[in-house]
């Protein structure tokens, strides 16, 4: 389920804010293009609340942005193991005897 659901950057509040003000609309003026309540829209710039995937999509079609986390985060994936890309527990888990 939470497979398909991509991550949502974390200064998404600034990135909304700052396309919003680019754009020269107010508040009012997207929430009213979005279909959406201007209280929605303040709260999402304070970082107060996450956007559900609807209104994400319609910010970033909107405003033309991406609010999915980026690889630049210092978040790595983790690698070892074997080279057939399958991992056990043992391969992670170090028993303590």
């Amino acid at each position: 389920m939470f497979d398909e659901m991509d991550e949502i950057a974390q200064d998404f509040d600034d990135q909304i804010r700052q396309a919003r003000e680019s754009a020269g609309l107010s508040q009012k003026d997207l929430a009213q293009q979005l279909n959406e309540k201007a209280s929605l829209i303040r709260k999402l710039e304070q970082g107060n609340s996450l956007p559900s995937d609807d209104v994400r999509t319609k910010l970033e079609r909107a405003l033309g942005i991406d609010l999915s986390a980026g690889g630049s985060t210092d978040e790595t994936e983790w690698s070892g193991g074997s080279s057939s890309g399958e991992y056990t527990l043992g391969d992670v888990v170090e028993r303590k005897d």
